[in-house]
């Protein structure tokens, strides 16, 4: 395995705390934890600390900023489920120990307070650092660990289990290590302390934007994200053919393992369209212009930034009961919540009634008093603020 060097960035502010901050794609945006690295490095400068970032190479990088693509072994493919799961789990597994060295160099002589890793993936190289230049090491957590890989049949299933245990039982020992860790929802917080007892845990809830004008009703249903069985779209697949008058469903981001099915759905049915690629700061049109949005996890999302944003933008929703997910529809009116641990022919059945229904329960008024707690606890400035706070206490 070949690794090409990280990109750095330095900032000049004067006098300033400085963090050395190690991430995935903070210089281009992928997906919901590379849109909160932005934020919180925009956080940090502005409340007066020097932050340099080192963006390690990731699985599905884009040509941008010099980051190049890992060559994983064995012919693993970065979007197959083994080949992300070592993705993820490579610092903890050692296997970007060159990465740390090369790091190292780079910064030897330079004075720094404290090392942050951004994301689960960075853990490894962000403990090593730390380790090198004997300073406190901090870890944002978006992954609820440890994660399991799909079953597989014969030896392929045995190579992806020893290969998770493995993983996991390096991932513990990296993040044991961590002064503290900061998880974005309460359900993250609990599933941490349980993988790895002992380390503090602060639960610091990712911010959203407020509508400026209230949305309009919007019409039809709204499917955001990755493609897949851990995203539940198989089972929002068959729900909405099941149903006898389906309403118009888009689906936005066709990529993943089940995105065959997406298009085929699309064939199927003129209603359903797929939606081409929208940057992430015109997404609030999109939501807007759907009445709910169904997001069926089947695995604990820390705190899905679709839902988020869908609530944020008052849409009604159709959602699982698992992860964060419970904590962002706390107090709304606009809610279905499915148990999906059920077997698959009650969940379906019941996420066919729910989209069947929405007329009945998708336009009901909002809880004023709830709606504002809600923009509150996703605000920027409380977002910024609790950033800034368990950040400090990492000093202390």
């Amino acid at each position: 395995m070949s690794f090409a060097w990280p990109h750095w960035q330095d900032s000049t502010v004067p006098g300033a705390r400085r963090i050395l901050f190690v991430c995935h794609y903070l210089h281009h945006v992928v997906g919901g934890a590379e849109i909160i690295g932005h934020r919180v490095v925009g956080f940090l400068r502005a409340a007066g600390w020097e932050v340099e970032t080192v963006v390690l190479p990731g699985p599905r990088p884009a040509a941008a900023d010099a980051v190049h693509e890992w060559n994983l072994p064995a012919g693993l493919r970065p979007e197959s489920s083994r080949g992300k799961q070592l993705a993820v789990y490579a610092g903890g597994l050692g296997l970007d120990a060159r990465a740390v060295r090369q790091c190292f160099r780079r910064c030897e002589g330079r004075r720094f307070d404290r090392v942050v890793a951004h994301d689960t993936v960075s853990a490894g190289v962000a403990r090593g650092l730390a380790r090198r230049l004997g300073l406190p090491f901090a870890s944002f957590v978006y992954e609820p660990l440890p994660r399991a890989v799909p079953d597989a049949p014969g030896i392929a299933g045995w190579i992806g289990g020893w290969l998770t245990g493995r993983a996991n039982r390096a991932m513990r020992r990296t993040l044991a290590e961590s002064r503290v860790c900061i998880a974005a929802s309460r359900d993250t917080g609990e599933r941490f302390r349980a993988f790895v007892p002992g380390v503090p845990v602060e639960v610091v809830y990712n911010s959203v934007e407020r509508p400026s004008t209230p949305p309009g009703p919007g019409e039809g249903l709204l499917y955001v994200g990755r493609m897949s069985r851990e995203k539940g779209f198989d089972l929002l697949a068959e729900a909405y053919a099941s149903l006898t008058d389906p309403p118009r469903l888009s689906i936005a981001g066709l990529d993943g393992p089940l995105a065959h099915e997406g298009r085929a759905l699309a064939a199927r049915f003129p209603q359903v369209r797929l939606l081409p690629p929208v940057r992430p700061d015109q997404m609030a049109a999109v939501y807007a212009a759907q009445a709910v949005v169904v997001a069926p996890s089947v695995w604990p999302d820390p705190l899905p930034g679709a839902v988020l944003e869908a609530r944020a933008q008052q849409r009604a929703l159709i959602v699982s009961d698992r992860g964060g997910i419970p904590e962002i529809v706390a107090g709304y009116r606009r809610v279905r919540k499915v148990d999906v641990g059920r077997s698959r022919r009650e969940v379906v059945g019941e996420l066919a009634r729910a989209m069947a229904e929405m007329g009945t329960w998708a336009s009901v008024p909002a809880d004023v008093m709830e709606e504002e707690a809600f923009y509150a606890r996703h605000s920027s400035q409380t977002h910024a603020r609790r950033v800034v706070e368990v950040l400090e206490g990492v000093m202390r």
